[in-house]
């Protein structure tokens, strides 16, 4: 895909419309997640001056049940195609939404979203009105029926890209590079872990909703499809994203240690697994901090993926293996079947 007529330009805020805004038909969002670049967890002065990447704009932050902090809203200015269905593309132009999301002063997420609306005029209007509406793209011309046009939207982002098309990873992957890249962070991470990449896009669907499904893509990529029921719950779907997109990279980065672990000896067992317990068990809290309409989907999800069940077999066999690699280098033993 191609990133076309990016612009980084902050907006202003949004002036009142003289009329109800359109209706959402679609919103399309990815969400990088990753570890901190650093060696402490950052606490809330650290948290402000890494996230403060608007002047004068406030960093949101929550303490309980674990710390959350959201940078500032970004607006990058896009002028591109949709995709939807198999062989047609529709121009849109609008503004993409990012934002940074720290999560225990330990995980980064970059997420970047737009909110697909057909708007009373088919034709394309001058840039000031597209970044006074942050996170919003218009669609210009025609698209298929009100009763499909979601749904195909959706697919059409899930599909092969074509030229010229929106490219939320780009916008994704630049910022999360200027994130990682910052002066206030030491370079000197507790342990190697890769980026996970979520695509996802959430639909209205009334008693249809709230519904969630997730698939696994490849070994770091998974997408990610929400169904809420009215228009005022899209809020909701993105953060409900973000708090899956968290989860299932604690999944993969402990199931990859798990792996790694096995080509070491003893000792060295420890401390591969140990950071994992150290940093990132305490982490793990699956829903806690999603809005109460999202929380029977991510029961839902969990019954269908086993998060959950997943997570607590990994960290007590992690546990176990420390247990025992510490047991043996204590005696100065070679564990059985040496590993």
């Amino acid at each position: 895909m191609t990133d076309v007529n990016h612009s980084t330009r902050t907006p202003p805020p949004a002036r009142r419309a003289t009329s109800g805004p359109p209706t959402p038909l679609v919103v399309l969002g990815e969400i990088r997640t990753c570890l901190l670049p650093h060696s402490l967890t950052m606490d809330s002065q650290a948290t402000d001056e890494l996230l403060s990447t608007v002047a004068g704009a406030t960093v949101r932050r929550r303490e309980r049940p674990g710390a959350l902090a959201f940078s500032p809203r970004r607006a990058t200015g896009v002028d591109c195609h949709l995709g939807w269905g198999t062989t047609t593309t529709a121009r849109a132009v609008g503004t993409v939404e990012s934002t940074a999301v720290l999560v225990g002063g330990r995980l980064s997420q970059l997420s970047a979203h737009t909110t697909v609306v057909r708007p009373p005029q088919k034709k394309r209007r001058p840039w000031s009105h597209y970044i006074s509406q942050v996170g919003v793209t218009e669609v210009i011309g025609d698209l298929p029926d009100h009763a499909i046009a979601d749904k195909e939207l959706a697919a059409g982002y899930f599909a092969p890209p074509g030229p010229n098309t929106l490219d939320l990873a780009s916008i994704c992957a630049r910022h999360l590079d200027e994130l990682r890249s910052s002066p206030v962070l030491d370079q000197r991470p507790p342990l190697r872990a890769p980026t996970t990449r979520l695509r996802w896009t959430a639909i209205i669907g009334g008693a249809a909703g709230p519904a969630v499904s997730m698939r696994v893509e490849d070994d770091l990529s998974r997408t990610l499809r929400v169904t809420v029921r009215e228009a005022t719950d899209l809020p909701d779907a993105l953060r409900f994203c973000q708090d899956v997109a968290v989860h299932d990279w604690l999944l993969t980065v402990i199931d990859a240690k798990v792996l790694a672990a096995e080509a070491f000896s003893d000792g060295q067992q420890v401390a591969v697994l140990a950071p994992v317990f150290e940093h990132l068990a305490h982490l793990w809290m699956p829903g806690a901090q999603v809005p109460a309409a999202m929380r029977a989907p991510w029961r839902d999800l969990q019954a269908a993926a086993n998060f959950s069940k997943q997570w607590t077999a990994r960290v007590e066999q992690v546990q176990r293996r420390i247990e025992v690699a510490t047991y043996y280098a204590a005696r100065g033993e070679d564990p059985p079947g040496g590993w």
